[in-house]
């Protein structure tokens, strides 16, 4: 699932990796996505062949290639301090957009606390499925 609005949210206070912002959207919906890296030239040829097979929209060559595009900022460009926009916590703004993606068994659950995020960093989790 690619989610649009992920990558623009660099107005926040710290910077964060996509591993990061991943593991942040897999703790807000309760799931653990899944995930598999594969090299440029790999996921373009897949990307091609589900684009030229498939009749929905899954991904396209294009984006494949935009995703690999580093973004490089002009130095004398205005940035939002120059506009008067404060940066904030990535954490705090995950609720509201990712309350959809939710399963039905967690929609209504509050966000978690600054509180019960400190105590989730705290410990290990360890599943033994023997």
């Amino acid at each position: 699932m690619i989610l649009p609005w992920v990558k623009p949210l660099s107005f926040t206070a710290l910077r964060h990796s996509t591993a990061e912002i991943a593991e942040l959207v897999d703790r807000e919906i309760h799931k653990k996505r899944r995930h598999i890296n594969l090299p440029k030239p790999v996921l373009k040829l897949i990307a091609q062949a589900l684009n030229r097979y498939v009749w929905w929209h899954t991904t396209s060559a294009d984006e494949v290639e935009r995703e690999f595009h580093d973004q490089v900022i002009d130095p004398t460009a205005k940035t939002f301090k120059d506009l008067g926009i404060e940066p904030v916590d990535l954490a705090d703004l995950t609720f509201h957009y990712l309350q959809m993606y939710r399963s039905a068994s967690y929609y209504d659950l509050p966000p978690a606390t600054e509180r019960e995020r400190r105590e989730e960093k705290k410990y290990v989790h360890v599943l033994d499925n023997q």
